[in-house]
Parts: structure tokens; C-alpha cells; sequence
């Protein structure tokens, strides 16, 4: 189990939900602010950005090189400054959701440990970074961690060098295709990956609705990330595969309602119990059984209601003398039948 500011994450607990705003408000604090505000309306826990310094994480010039020039532009047209970032966290305070964020350098580490974020956001493309992985565990914050492009291998040497550091953290499922389709999940990766990592294990979707998250939730999933728009005709690349204030509505009803049905219960209900008293059958003498006589099979049935010997243990009153005489038609009660068959 891991906390996120005082929430629990575990397989007990009603699956955490992340409004994954990304860039789609890109560097707008107006519409990022209507994100905060929508997304905790309809049943976020958590929005979470990206914290973007793009030439701390990126060399301009090979990004260049290799035809990945737009990725560095949009990067850097989607920084918020400090300032920005603790005027987007104090807002989402003020309407009870938790404000998270992923770092893509070091700098931007450091930037959320200033603000004192409750937990860090690992990318997948950060995930076999293990410079950056042991400096925000460093910072002592929870850490959830993307799992998309990486192979078991490669997960497992993650999960071995934050156990070593004795951070506390969960990881997410991740297909890291834009948008996922059915084909491509394996749910079965969220026991495996909570087996052999033993920690909390959620889902980090790129795939368009809520259908694959739901799955995901029945699979064992703790934690949600799904990309959020208010609108998914907003400029943005990941418009897409983002869902709207409805779809995130539906998905915290589901995650309510699986938490509610999948709970271990020991007890019976109250109203069971109530039911129990007429619904159960108990032993009833078929014919006036005279004292000293024997329960056998022709002259015992069982009917309702469940006040007398239950039903439960007729095989086991098969030869079991009566006290006393009990007439056709009466319920047979403990107190009048030998404990034994002598």
C-alpha cells in the first residue's frame, strides 16, 4: 500500500483516479485552471500535469536530426514556470482535488520538491531512466511509475533498484500506442506485474472511453491514469485519446460501485438474517412421534420456517430418540430430542 495525500491505494480501496491534463491546456493557466476545476467536479483524485524545462530534457539539435523537431517545439511551447505550478496546485486545493505532475528531467524534480508535491509521476519513457528514477526517489515521495515501452526485463531491474532504495511506489500498465485498441492489452500483466513487484498496480490508458479502464479495474487495477479534456475539439495531441467530464463521471461510479460489490464480507446481512428466520427450513414431525421414539426418515420432513433444528442437520437427527411426544405437523426443537441415538 502506498498513500497519496491521505489517500490509500490498494487493492481494498475504491481505485484511485488520475485527470491525466497533460498538455492538452498547453501553456493557458485560464484553461488549465477550468481542467482542475471540471475534472474534480466529475470524480477526479488527482490532475496531473507535465512538467516540461524542454532543454533540460532534450538536446534541440538531435531532436532535430532525427525528425523529432515538432516534439521539442510542442515541449517547449508547455512549460509553466514555479510560479505557474503553484498557482495550478493552489487551485486544485481549493476544490479538494490533489495536484501531481511528471517530471522529464532532473530540474523538474527539483521544481515539484519545492512545491512539495504528495507523489511523482514516472513516464514510461522514464521508467529504465535510472538516473532520474533514484533522484526523485531521493526526494522520499511515492513514486508511480509507467511501465509502457519497457520489457518484464526491464521493469524488474526498475523494481530492483527502488527496492533497494526503499522507496515507496506502484506502477501503471502501460501500452504506449496512440490511441490503444483492444488488440493490444494483456490484463493479465497486472497480476503479473503485482506478483513479482508486490506493490499497488494500476493502469496508465491511452485507449479512447472508459471500456479498457473498467476492464482493468475487474483485473485488480488500484489506480487509473486516464488523458482528460473538457473538450475534445481542443487543439492538442492527445485530444484523442483523452475522455470528457461524462466518461470520468462513469468511471468513478464504476470504480465506486466494484469497490462496494468486491469487498470481502464475512457476515451476513442484516436483512439476511431477517430472511433467514422464514426462508430456512427446519425439522418437522411427518407423523405424532411418540416419546422415546426414533427420527427416521418416514416420520420426519422439513418445511419452514428455520426456528427449529435445521434443516442442516437432518441426516445427522436420523436415529435420535424424542423426549417427548411431538405431533404430525410440529416443528421438532432441540431441547426435545437425546443428544444421542441410545
Amino acid at each position: 500500500m502506498i498513500q497519496i495525500n491521505g489517500s490509500n491505494i490498494d487493492s481494498d480501496e475504491r481505485p484511485y483516479l488520475i485527470a491525466e491534463v497533460g498538455i492538452n491546456a498547453r501553456n493557458d493557466i485560464t484553461l488549465a485552471k477550468q481542467f482542475i476545476k471540471i475534472a474534480a467536479k466529475f470524480g477526479a483524485d488527482a490532475v496531473k500535469f507535465q512538467t516540461h524545462l524542454a532543454d533540460n530534457e532534450m538536446v534541440e539539435s538531435e531532436m532535430r536530426s532525427i525528425g523529432a523537431g515538432e516534439v521539442y517545439d510542442t515541449v517547449a511551447e508547455c512549460e509553466w514556470s514555479i510560479g505557474e505550478h503553484r498557482e495550478l496546485q493552489s487551485y486544485a486545493e481549493t476544490h479538494n482535488v490533489t495536484f501531481l505532475s511528471t517530471p522529464f528531467s532532473t530540474e523538474a524534480v527539483d521544481l515539484l520538491e519545492e512545491l512539495d508535491v504528495p507523489a511523482i509521476k514516472i513516464g514510461s519513457g522514464e521508467m529504465n531512466n535510472h538516473h532520474l528514477l533514484e533522484y526523485a526517489a531521493n526526494t522520499g515521495k511515492p513514486l508511480l511509475v509507467s511501465t509502457g515501452m519497457n520489457t518484464l526485463e526491464d521493469i524488474k531491474t526498475a523494481c530492483e533498484l527502488l527496492d533497494d532504495l526503499s522507496t515507496d511506489y506502484a506502477l501503471f500498465y502501460c501500452v504506449s500506442e496512440y490511441p490503444t485498441t483492444a488488440e493490444d492489452f494483456d490484463f493479465q500483466t497486472i497480476s503479473l506485474l503485482k506478483d513479482f513487484a508486490g506493490v499497488p498496480v494500476g493502469l496508465s490508458d491511452h485507449s479512447t472511453g472508459v471500456e479498457a479502464a473498467k476492464v482493468a479495474i475487474g483485473n485488480g487495477a488500484s489506480l487509473i491514469e486516464k488523458h482528460f479534456t473538457i473538450d475534445r475539439r481542443l487543439p492538442g495531441p492527445d485530444q484523442e485519446v483523452s475522455i470528457e467530464p461524462d466518461e470520468l463521471s462513469d468511471l468513478r461510479e464504476f470504480a465506486e460501485l466494484y469497490n462496494k460489490t468486491s469487498s470481502k464480507k464475512d457476515e451476513l446481512h442484516e436483512q439476511e438474517k431477517e430472511i433467514q428466520k422464514w426462508a430456512k427450513h427446519s425439522i418437522v414431525a411427518k407423523n405424532t412421534i411418540q416419546k422415546g421414539e426414533s427420527l427416521t426418515r418416514k416420520n420426519t420432513t422439513t418445511k419452514r420456517p428455520g426456528v427449529g433444528i435445521s434443516a442442516d442437520d437432518y441426516f445427522k437427527m436420523l436415529g435420535r430418540k424424542s423426549k417427548q411426544i411431538i405431533q404430525a405437523g410440529e416443528i421438532i426443537y432441540e431441547d426435545q430430542i437425546s443428544r444421542d441415538e441410545n
